[in-house]
């Protein structure tokens, strides 16, 4: 029989009855084992290496953080990144069991769209077994999402494979989040006797739908060409940085997914391991980190080259919530032994593994071959680090097993270099360096023309930094780490890179300048900490917005990170303990599917309204100077307006003559149940001096509360042991606003102002 491990950390020999079974070498591939057990009791030992001690010796390679993982095929992200600290396990860490020899079973089912037109859609459905006889059957049957058969079909089983052309006359199509819903239909296979009895039986659950990737290239000429010669004079790709972008006039093009042959806008995040011991990650938490992108209008995620590939309930809740997954191999930031037969050998396997267990995925748009180890590829180049990888080991196997699904080689991808802002997917946490020079030696007033020029065709990760709340804090930190004058812990949980720039000037010292310039010098230590969690929230919104009102020059924005693998404070949308951040509630304000957008152009502001999805919108707009030692707006303006589907429109504009200190200007788009609001600052917050009142609380149930203010809150700061159904909110004068609450502990639920030097309010 055979004797299986679906993970083993990583170096390992097996015995089974004190006799050597085989060895492992590799975290990410099952490993299976020719085994002849005897009757009664059998024992299995398995005996692991240190993956430091396995190393020591090898040659140093160039990495980011650290250079002994490249030569160790297992999750990377552990050796310790800018992120999560240092954890280099070892141990079994998935279930295992035993076949029989003799069994006759099932070993893939898959199923994948090949058409879909007026006709109604084609799929190819496959399957393999082991097991032959004469007297062997394989039975397909597709269930609709009502578990009605729309497709059955019995037949000898002489070989030990089959598929099927199946044709599916009125087809409900699967579409990413907020483009449509998520229908799953049912595959069934079986081995059968003649007589109908069942040997072995597989299904899976399949969606149908078409995705591809539009990369034309823009006309001559043409306002994308125009737009994309003014990107490249930006600070951080032109002069001593002109490396980052040599795209010219003729090569500029985008990149947008179409699905079902409709274009979708891309809003999402990375995920990395939702622990640090994999053997940790439950079903549970990962879909309720994955619902809460849901709820905040997500439709992609990454899984990122650092990390697994993730649980099968990973990829089951992405199929069912409608998130596209852009699926990495598993290296990340470094040269890897890509010249030694075995390293190439390795990703082949994990490669088979992958395609073997993820292909018949509706959710999964994309492979890509690795993180940013291509960072200074150019296609045209004969060899660059992950080339060798990605196009002699990964990609000849997709092609005989995916070949129908896109595999980029490295991500960031396209352009000369990869990466570039006027071609293919861009990293915008390649351009860090320059960004934080930029937090570190300015006062920031400009910042946000300055962040609106880290504009790109699509953007795969956008870093963006802040504190969880108070209540997460709490559970890995006391009260005086995190509000007495000692931020040592704080900085720990931060952790740190370990480029140039941020050997003086650390991860933390960044965070907490932007704030500072942003928001304004902390009036108290919990004020200190509200800034520092609402800046994550501001970062997303203007970044969010820039992209969405230049559709489709851009077509994605995908956050640097949606979640962390330890407690932490810095990246992560959703905090290690699946609570939401400010920057959660700022991606799904930002994020709906109908949004405005505030921009200066011409000495005019203007409104941009951006609609997602395939349904028109038609609503009000407002924009107006909000004073704030007054209850009443100034230069108020409203229209109605209508905007098609997956469309973009200025539809109001208002001149803001002496516009600073004592007022902030905002615009509010409204109808159909859908109200959003947004803001611009002539320089920074700070400068505008928004006052820091807290809203008075009114009204408390079992699951909501009710607020109201007596002058202009910018930032409503909702804590405790609860996921707020809307947090870090403006509120106008006069303004009454219910907010609903889910509780997740016990402890005391907190509000207080952005900007306030009065006590936080229990309610």
């Amino acid at each position: 029989g055979e004797l299986v491990f679906e993970g083993l950390d990583t170096y390992a020999a097996v015995y089974v009855n004190g006799t050597l079974a085989g060895r492992a070498e590799n975290m990410f591939i099952p490993h299976v084992f020719p085994v002849r057990l005897k009757g009664g009791e059998n024992t299995v030992r398995v005996v692991f290496t240190s993956p430091i001690a396995r190393t020591n010796g090898l040659p140093l390679r160039g990495a980011a953080f650290t250079a002994e993982r490249l030569h160790t095929r297992r999750l990377q992200c552990t050796y310790s990144w800018d992120w999560v600290d240092r954890f280099v396990t070892m141990g079994i860490y998935k279930s295992a069991c035993f076949i029989p020899r003799d069994d006759c079973r099932i070993e893939d089912l898959m199923c994948e769209t090949r058409h879909v037109d007026r006709w109604g859609a084609e799929l190819y459905c496959r399957a393999k077994w082991k097991g032959q006889g004469e007297n062997l059957y394989l039975r397909l049957r597709l269930d609709d999402p009502e578990g009605r058969t729309v497709y059955e079909n019995r037949r000898r089983a002489v070989e030990d494979a089959a598929g099927a052309h199946v044709d599916v006359p009125e087809p409900r199509l699967w579409w990413p989040n907020g483009y449509g819903d998520q229908p799953l239909y049912t595959l069934w296979a079986s081995l059968e006797t003649e007589n109908g009895e069942t040997l072995d039986k597989k299904t899976i659950r399949v969606g149908i739908r078409t995705v591809r990737v539009l990369e034309r290239r823009d006309a001559p000429g043409s306002e994308e060409e125009r737009m994309c010669l003014a990107l490249k004079r930006g600070a951080h790709v032109s002069g001593d940085n002109a490396f980052w972008d040599r795209n010219e006039p003729g090569e500029f093009s985008g990149f947008t997914v179409v699905v079902n042959g409709e274009k979708v806008f891309c809003k999402g995040a990375n995920w990395v391991p939702c622990e640090p011991f994999p053997s940790e990650e439950t079903p549970e938490k990962i879909r309720l980190l994955l619902s809460l992108m849901r709820d905040a209008h997500a439709n992609m995620v990454r899984v990122w080259g650092g990390g697994l590939f993730e649980q099968d309930a990973f990829y089951d809740a992405c199929d069912e919530m409608g998130l596209m997954v852009t699926q990495d191999f598993l290296m990340a930031c470094g040269h890897y032994p890509e010249d030694e037969d075995w390293f190439l050998e390795e990703l082949k396997k994990e490669a088979r593994c992958a395609a073997l267990r993820l292909r018949s995925h509706v959710c999964l748009a994309w492979w890509s071959g690795d993180n940013e180890n291509a960072m200074d590829a150019d296609e045209d180049m004969e060899d660059y680090h992950g080339r060798r990888s990605a196009l002699r080991a990964i990609g000849p196997v997709l092609e005989e097993m995916d070949p129908n699904r896109l595999f980029l080689p490295s991500s960031p991808y396209g352009g000369r270099p990869y990466g570039s802002i006027t071609r293919g997917t861009t990293h915008n946490t390649n351009y860090i360096g320059q960004m934080f020079s930029y937090i570190r030696f300015h006062d920031m007033r400009d910042y946000q023309q300055v962040f609106d020029g880290y504009l790109s065709r699509f953007c795969a990760e956008e870093p963006a930094m802040g504190m969880p709340q108070m209540s997460s804090m709490r559970r890995f930190l006391s009260e005086e780490d995190i509000l007495g004058p000692d931020e040592g812990m704080m900085r720990f949980h931060t952790k740190n890179n370990p480029s140039p720039e941020f050997r003086e000037f650390e991860i933390y010292d960044y965070m907490c300048a932007i704030a500072d310039k942003v928001l304004g010098e902390p009036l108290c230590p919990a004020d200190r900490i509200a800034k520092r969690q609402y800046i994550q929230y501001e970062w997303i919104r203007l970044t969010m917005e820039q992209y969405r009102r230049r559709k489709w020059f851009s077509s994605g924005m995908v956050y640097w990170m949606l979640d962390d693998c330890w407690p932490g404070i810095g990246w992560a949308i959703v905090d290690y303990y699946a609570r939401p951040k400010a920057a959660w509630y700022g991606f799904r304000a930002s994020g709906q599917r109908v949004i405005g957008s505030i921009v200066k152009e011409e000495g005019e502001y203007r409104l941009i309204a951006c609609c997602d999805g395939r349904e028109g919108f038609a609503g009000k707009a407002r924009m107006f100077v909000q004073p704030f030692d007054s209850a009443a707006p100034r230069m108020s303006r409203e229209v109605e307006f209508t905007i098609p589907a997956n469309g973009r429109q200025a539809v109001l504009s208002v001149n803001w003559p002496g516009a600073g200190k004592g007022e902030i200007l905002l615009a509010e788009i409204e109808g159909g149940g859908l109200f959003h609001r947004t803001c611009c600052f002539e320089a920074t917050p700070r400068d505008c001096g928004f006052p820091g009142e807290a809203p008075r609380v009114v009204e408390v149930g079992e699951d909501y509360v009710v607020l109201t203010a007596h002058r202009y809150v910018h930032a409503v700061c909702l804590d405790g042991d609860a996921v707020y159904g809307d947090n870090f909110f403006s509120m106008l004068p006069g303004e009454t606003r219910k907010v609903t609450f889910r509780r997740d502990g016990d402890g005391p639920l907190t509000l207080r102002a952005l900007g306030s030097a009065e006590d936080t309010v229990s309610f």
